[in-house]
């Protein structure tokens, strides 16, 4: 019951000594308080959201096109890079995913077991990591602004080579990219 008080009390309280510091007795007038409403102070916006740089954009509308054409599964929503991910496979084949991560960019891609290797997607900066969850497996990364990326990955399952992991992957990205909105 005293917290309760107490939480009622405190914004009242704060705008009345604000009130009560905001005269002078060198300037004739009256007093207004400086603090109109109590709330969390907060820091200035810079007019972007991170959470926002994608919208309403779904890594799986990016994967089904190019997936279900090679007779890929269903995909399904996955969240282990980002909250916005999508994986699929295909039997025999590869495992695949895109993910849309609004809060780090190509720079901050670990390239795991692989080298970062630069490249240019359609115009943007994007990064090959042949080799980066092991033989048979790559990562293109694509930047979306400085502050995020899309990344397409694919696992082969049968023995192959991260150059094949890698042109599924580009393929992958390639298809999607026209899709992404343009970073800053």
């Amino acid at each position: 019951m005293k917290l309760h008080l107490r939480h009622r009390l405190l914004p009242a309280l704060t705008i009345a000594l604000l009130t009560a510091t905001a005269c002078s007795s060198e300037k004739p007038g009256t007093a207004t308080p400086i603090l109109t409403s109590p709330g969390p102070a907060t820091a200035p916006s810079s007019g972007t959201d991170p959470a926002d740089v994608f919208g309403a954009l779904k890594a799986c509308d990016l994967l089904e096109p190019t997936t279900a054409a090679k007779g890929f599964e269903p995909p399904k929503v996955e969240t282990y890079e980002s909250d916005n991910g999508c994986g699929t496979a295909k039997r025999g084949y590869a495992s695949v995913s895109i993910y849309l991560v609004p809060e780090a960019g190509i720079d901050k891609l670990s390239p795991g077991q692989g080298t970062k290797v630069p490249s240019k997607l359609n115009g943007r900066e994007a990064v090959e990591i042949p080799g980066d969850a092991g033989t048979d497996a790559c990562t293109v990364a694509v930047a979306v602004g400085p502050n995020a990326r899309m990344t397409a990955s694919t696992t082969l399952e049968q023995t192959g080579t991260n150059e094949e992991a890698c042109a599924l992957s580009r393929e992958i990205a390639t298809a999607a990219e026209p899709k992404l909105p343009k970073g800053s």
